[in-house]
């Protein structure tokens, strides 16, 4: 059995749990990448990544909040060269790095909508994060090729970061079937240091909910009984632009120069994001598709792309 029919039986098993019930304030789910999702002959530079996500409600929100959400997040990142193959060092055109971390994250929706996102990270980059060793296994159960070359990895170090995410919403369309929202990001710590500008907009099927009740935004668990969930469905487009000052998972330690291989990062990238997202009463859904400019400062890497499969489950 393959790794797409594996998926598919998961996915259509998780999906048909579903039971009654009218409040929906807390969420669990997973956020899954993987170049795999776009094609099965691609893997390289963000090879894996996949992220479980717990969101609750506080027990109160400010009189100045239209929703505030806390969430907590355990995650692993794994990079490689132009493919997962590379036994030769001199070959690979990105160093191979893999990155293990926890997060919590507090979000306030503003009545504006708009909203501040505040993330504390702690984590492991290395050998000691298990990307290498959780690699080969995927590879061998699914019959993916053969994993060579991690003996290269970006060596090990503790990682703390925090991110700061502000987003305004500057309108919508007269049918409020399109909106329109800037955003900017900074992350600062021992593995990313970088500064992101873009925008983000929906192009619904139907009236698009407010920011602080939105799928696309993380926003839509509430603890009001509600005799119908409100349902979304709508496609998103979400371009940016990043000035990136340090990448360790690229350039290795701040702290030391012990790792076999490293490169210098491309100052400026460039991002584009777009999918669909859709909800039942008890999931949120999501497909995307993201393009991403080179990273490395090395004339063999290239641009490349990769697939995000969401799916979160809603609870009392």
């Amino acid at each position: 059995m393959n790794f797409k029919t594996c998926f598919l039986l998961f996915f259509c098993l998780l999906t048909g749990l579903v039971f009654s019930q009218n409040q929906h304030s807390k969420s669990f789910g997973f956020i899954s990448d993987n170049d795999v999702f776009i094609s099965i002959n691609q893997d390289q530079y963000f090879s894996n990544g996949l992220t479980l996500q717990y969101q609750f409600l506080p027990k109160t929100t400010p009189t100045t909040l239209a929703k505030k959400i806390h969430t907590l997040q355990l995650g692993q990142y794994l990079y490689t060269p132009f493919r997962a193959y590379v036994p030769n060092i001199v070959n690979q055109d990105r160093p191979f790095a893999g990155y293990l971390f926890a997060d919590f994250s507090v979000s306030k929706y503003f009545k504006d909508e708009s909203f501040l996102k505040m993330t504390y990270q702690l984590g492991i980059l290395g050998p000691s994060s298990g990307a290498e060793t959780l690699q080969k296994w995927y590879h061998r159960v699914f019959d993916l090729p053969a994993i060579a070359g991690w003996q290269y990895q970006i060596q090990d170090q503790l990682s703390v970061n925090i991110s700061a995410l502000y987003l305004k919403n500057m309108g919508y369309s007269t049918n409020k079937l399109i909106d329109f929202n800037v955003f900017s990001e900074a992350k600062l710590g021992s593995v990313f240091n970088e500064l992101s500008l873009g925008f983000v907009s929906r192009l619904g099927f139907k009236t698009l909910n407010p920011i602080f009740n939105s799928v696309l935004f993380n926003s839509n668990i509430d603890n009001k009984k509600t005799s119908n969930s409100v349902k979304e469905c709508y496609f998103f487009i979400k371009p940016q632009l990043t000035y990136v000052a340090y990448n360790a998972t690229i350039q290795g330690s701040l702290f030391n120069n012990n790792s076999p291989l490293t490169y210098g990062v491309k100052p400026i990238k460039a991002h584009l994001q777009i999918g669909l997202k859709w909800t039942s009463k008890r999931f949120n859904y999501g497909y995307d598709v993201t393009y991403l400019t080179k990273a490395v400062d090395n004339n063999r890497v290239t641009a490349h792309k990769y697939g995000t499969i969401t799916m979160i489950y809603k609870f009392k």
